[in-house]
């Protein structure tokens, strides 16, 4: 298994030096078996960074922190340079500690390595894209440009950057902005030569093949450039670089450029750089026409109607990026089942077969193993669930919620007869909505409500409708354990949980309802106060089709 297994794993020995490793973690190294184990942890760490680019000191490595503490670490983020690749991994790390039978401390630990470097890309530029979105909402357009290109530098690994606006018509580039780490440390080229005219392009350097061959050009070792022109005066000096263009109805509007990063430039890296292009010329283009929309009323009808493309277009782009997020994630969870398959199967041969021959502290460890993996399967359903949930098509019609919420109480009460539970349902509440995810949604959020009181010897739980802000409301509403109102705003992020291991959950029940009611174009909001119940509230707004 340890030879086989898809997730990348070594052991350390208390001494410090590496004992074995697998191919899936050499892989994740970049290294050979021999150059692996032969690595010192000194040596090991200078390839080791932390979220925040610095590195990781070698007795703070998982493996380390568990020999010297006799403890299980886990989850820990870390960039680990692969030269292969010509980039940081991104590892998710447990590291194990392992005992010999009668010894207090361990002789070793096993390292667990799960690479998660695509997720946090992706997260990475999701959060990137709506900070700039907000940023863009208080700021002006050259402030906006430069935080762009700080954003862009930090995701792609850069150190200069560059965005231009180019005119067909009188073939002029206009370099518009230069990220903050240009202008302060490596361009000191004077603004007066930051115009390029028709002439002056062919001059300019080989950044400007974008724009003669209308794609994007990757150079990744710039001295060997035959046609390059050199650098004008103050200019940084360039080791590679990335130019993408901007283009509207088949014309290059715009340009964007990174430089200097300390690998080669990938595709991922041209897609992130043109999906940035793209979005800051289209927030750019939406100020500069707000403030034409100030001064003068002759332009306002027009640039309405303008606005209201770009919102079927940032509602286009953003159902793109949800589902690519969710195939990314659907294929994740599959590619989890089958590890988790082998795990389980061989725990079984083994509990059936050689039962009698395992010490029982190992039989111990196999059921452990065995329910580890069950949780894990059910974490993957849930992830599913969750994922469904954007995909799903949604079927609007009269939902009598009344009914539903009385049906999932009902339920509940079967599966746990033996509870006291008040259930206050306010009759002939309906709304219009897709059935089966607002079965869903009232499902977890009454399960949740259920779940909060079994501690409560007199437990309520309520569904109503209310009023607030002018606004057709509904809640559910209990009298459990509650939670502390500082925190509300993780509450409907995936897998943030507020309560311990006392209640069950994988924290994905209030993303979902978070979801759904996001799909119906509603809000969705709690209130509550520890050991005094919380309250969730929800709109659901009526669509014009179905309004009398």
């Amino acid at each position: 298994m340890f030879q086989t297994m898809a997730q990348g794993a070594f052991y350390q020995s208390a001494d410090g030096s590496l004992v074995d490793v697998n191919p899936a973690a050499l892989s994740l190294f970049g290294l050979t078996r021999d150059a692996f184990l032969g690595l010192t942890s000194e040596a090991l760490g200078r390839r080791v960074i932390t979220e925040d680019g610095a590195a990781l000191a070698p007795e703070q490595f998982p493996s380390m922190v568990a020999l010297r503490t006799g403890e299980p670490i886990q989850n820990v983020l870390a960039g680990v340079y692969n030269y292969d690749k010509h980039s940081h991994v991104w590892m998710s790390i447990n590291a194990i500690p392992q005992f010999r039978c009668g010894e207090t401390s361990p002789h070793q630990t096993l390292v667990t390595l799960h690479d998660i470097s695509e997720l946090k890309k992706v997260n990475d530029i999701h959060t990137s894209r709506l900070y700039l979105m907000r940023f863009a909402d208080s700021h002006s357009i050259d402030e906006l440009l430069v935080e762009v290109l700080n954003e862009v530098e930090k995701l792609t690994g850069s150190v200069i950057s560059f965005y231009s606006v180019f005119d067909e018509k009188s073939r002029l580039v206009t370099h518009k902005a230069y990220s903050t780490r240009t202008i302060n440390s490596f361009c000191k080229m004077p603004q007066k030569e930051w115009h390029y005219s028709e002439t002056s392009i062919d001059k300019a350097g080989v950044w400007i093949d974008c724009v003669i061959n209308g794609r994007p050009v990757i150079h990744n070792d710039y001295n060997s450039l035959p046609h390059r022109h050199g650098l004008p005066r103050g200019h940084a000096p360039l080791v590679r670089e990335l130019v993408v263009p901007v283009k509207r109805n088949g014309v290059t509007v715009a340009i964007l450029g990174v430089g200097n990063k300390a690998d080669h430039y990938s595709e991922a890296d041209l897609n992130t750089a043109s999906l940035f292009a793209d979005l800051t010329w289209d927030i750019a283009e939406r100020k500069s026409m707000e403030d034409a929309l100030r001064r003068s009323q002759n332009q306002l009808i027009q640039a309405n109607e303008d606005l209201e493309q770009r919102v079927i277009q940032r509602t286009s782009d953003l159902e793109a990026a949800i589902r690519e997020q969710q195939t990314f994630s659907y294929s994740v969870s599959h590619d989890l089942r089958a590890p988790l398959r082998h795990i389980n199967s061989f725990s079984a041969i083994l509990l059936e077969e050689h039962a009698n021959a395992i010490p029982p502290e190992a039989l111990d460890y196999l059921k452990r193993m065995q329910l580890t993996s069950s949780r894990m399967g059910a974490l993957i359903d849930h992830l599913l669930e969750l994922s469904r949930v954007g995909r799903t098509e949604i079927r609007r019609s009269q939902v009598h919620l009344s009914d539903l919420a009385t049906s999932i109480l009902r339920m509940l009460q079967e599966t746990e007869p033996h509870r006291k539970v008040e259930k206050l349902v306010d009759p002939g509440i309906n709304c219009i909505g897709d059935y089966h995810l607002l079965y869903q949604l009232l499902a977890n959020l009454i399960g949740n409500a259920w779940k909060y009181t079994s501690t409560k010897t007199s437990a309520t739980i309520e569904f109503g409708k209310t009023v607030v802000s002018g606004h057709e409301t509904y809640v559910v509403r209990d009298n459990g354990v509650g939670f502390d109102m500082n925190y509300r705003q993780n509450l409907f992020k995936a897998f943030e949980r507020l309560h311990g291991s006392e209640f069950e959950g994988m924290g994905i029940g209030l993303a979902t309802a978070y979801r759904i009611i996001e799909r119906h174009g509603g809000k969705i909001w709690a209130e509550g106060r520890v050991d005094e119940g919380a309250a969730v509230y929800f709109t659901i707004p009526t669509p014009p089709e179905h309004n009398p």
